[in-house]
């Protein structure tokens, strides 16, 4: 039998709980706010009562890594044990790492992520581009494999980020160009539906990045950015009107800033879960 595609999975959860993607950030600050202590059994406490909040309503959930990693091997446990819980209540998994390398190196990397019996057996990852995008050609066919998807960031919401991914090359096009055109062709080869690439595109860009949404055709596109980075649900249709479905709407601290307590927890998922439904719906 095979494997639904992530894009295939996605519309389905989507469609019955909501297109919003909970970030899953258990920095120092999150802990201190939420009175626990930066340990091991702090990162453990945090994670349990976002579960509990959750429950089986979120569509994706996206832990970043490096707040688990912070805590050694340790820590690392700890997230293979929620993106087991979250997979239990059938949410998608999406872990933030944004690898990029090239050769067995990258092969290592999606051989951690994707896949059963990997390490961490995630339903999507993140990855970096700078070292060539046909780096990660290997990567996102293993994604496609195993029904899971690899979010390439295309153009990220941080300034920094602008002076390289609107660098122009040779060809006229800039690096986010040629990014998103790269991605399109991976799924075109993937054949129709399957998308086993996607891009992340920050929720805070301005309007000119619309060229970049339209060369990037089907693919799923993670919208960080929503929440205390600036960006409001009312901006999204700026960049992706028309393109609706395909988004994940994004968010981790203005969901957190709710927490520890969990019926707060609950409806501040509410609150980001509610306008993500009306966005998909194009109301």
């Amino acid at each position: 039998m095979t494997t639904p595609s992530f894009a295939q999975r996605f519309a389905k959860l989507a469609d019955e709980r909501s297109p919003f993607c909970l970030g899953l950030d258990p920095s120092r600050d999150v802990l201190a706010r939420w009175n626990l202590p930066d340990t091991v059994q702090g990162l453990s406490d945090f994670c349990d009562r976002l579960a509990d909040a959750s429950g089986e309503t979120l569509a994706v959930v996206k832990p970043q890594s490096a707040f688990f990693e912070r805590h050694g091997p340790e820590g690392l446990v700890v997230l293979q044990r929620v993106l087991k819980r979250f997979r239990a209540a059938g949410t998608l998994t999406l872990l933030d790492v944004k690898r990029g390398d090239i050769g067995s190196t990258m092969d290592a990397y999606a051989e951690s992520l994707f896949g059963k019996g990997s390490a961490y057996d995630v339903d999507a990852a993140t990855f970096t581009a700078y070292l060539g995008l046909g780096a990660l050609a290997k990567t996102v066919e293993r994604a496609r494999a195993h029904g899971a998807c690899a979010f390439v960031v295309v153009r990220s919401s941080n300034p920094e980020g602008v002076p390289v991914q609107n660098a122009v090359g040779g060809d006229g096009r800039t690096v986010a160009q040629a990014v998103a055109d790269g991605l399109r062709e991976l799924n075109e080869k993937a054949g129709p539906g399957v998308l086993p690439a996607g891009a992340v595109m920050g929720a805070t860009l301005p309007p000119a990045d619309r060229d970049v949404v339209e060369r990037l055709g089907g693919a799923l596109l993670l919208t960080p950015g929503i929440g205390s980075q600036g960006a409001g649900f009312n901006d999204l249709p700026k960049l992706f009107s028309g393109r609706e479905r395909q988004v994940l709407p994004t968010a981790a601290r203005s969901v957190l800033e709710a927490g520890p307590d969990v019926a707060a927890l609950k409806k501040a998922l509410e609150a980001h879960q509610a306008p993500s439904r009306a966005f998909r719906e194009g109301a």
